[in-house]
């Protein structure tokens, strides 16, 4: 049992979908940005708020296409669905430069980290009939042979980036909370993985690293 188990885990760490370029180099480009304007001598407060919406742009312009295309693939023309989000997204980021406020910016991560909780709070009671839905309109090679609890590990990072950020905003420090969520995000990108894969139904592994890389 114990051997069986140590063999999972060390095959989910295995498996964890590497650190590529392409997902590094949006917080190589904030921090950059961070640390020139801040040796340049910009105000710090502008500085950071500058440094995360750059990141809230990043990730829109980077995830936009999937989700369009993603959606687009469950059913047709339900892709202008990411109409109103990205309306919300656009108005809080001008919202952020126009207000120039650090605090309102981390309050921003855990108002999101609340409202993604919350979501998957709510649809635990439905999940299984959720993810039959997804699962159907997804196209892959072969079907999962049970549903991965992706709302319960979702709720479960939500939380904790939730009390990391707030731990973060109590430090007090805007170059601590830039740089530590940098590399809080890289290592809960790689524990999320890792949670997924361990929970996914043996078998089901090497579907879900791919689709995950």
């Amino acid at each position: 049992m114990a051997h069986q188990m140590f063999a999972r885990i060390s095959s989910s760490a295995a498996s964890v979908p590497p650190l590529r370029a392409e997902i590094l180099w949006p917080f190589v480009v904030v921090l950059s940005i961070f640390v020139a304007l801040k040796v340049a001598g910009w105000d710090e407060g502008r500085v950071f708020v500058l440094g995360a919406v750059t990141a809230q742009a990043l990730v829109l312009w980077r995830n936009l296409p999937r989700a369009a295309r993603d959606l687009t693939s469950i059913s047709s023309g339900h892709a202008r669905l990411l109409v109103w989000p990205v309306t919300i997204t656009l108005v809080l980021i001008a919202l952020q430069l126009i207000l120039a406020n650090p605090l309102f910016t981390q309050r921003l991560v855990s108002a999101g980290c609340i409202f993604v909780l919350v979501v998957m709070l709510f649809g635990m009671r439905r999940e299984k009939q959720i993810m039959g839905a997804v699962m159907k309109g997804v196209r892959s090679t072969r079907p999962l042979s049970s549903p991965v609890p992706l709302m319960r590990v979702n709720a479960l990072f939500a939380a904790a980036l939730l009390c990391l950020n707030e731990m973060l905003i109590a430090s007090g420090s805007l170059t601590v909370w830039m740089s530590a969520m940098v590399i809080v995000l890289l290592m809960l990108r790689s524990a999320y993985w890792f949670v997924v894969l361990l929970v996914t139904p043996e078998g089901d592994d090497e579907g879900q690293t791919g689709r995950a890389a």
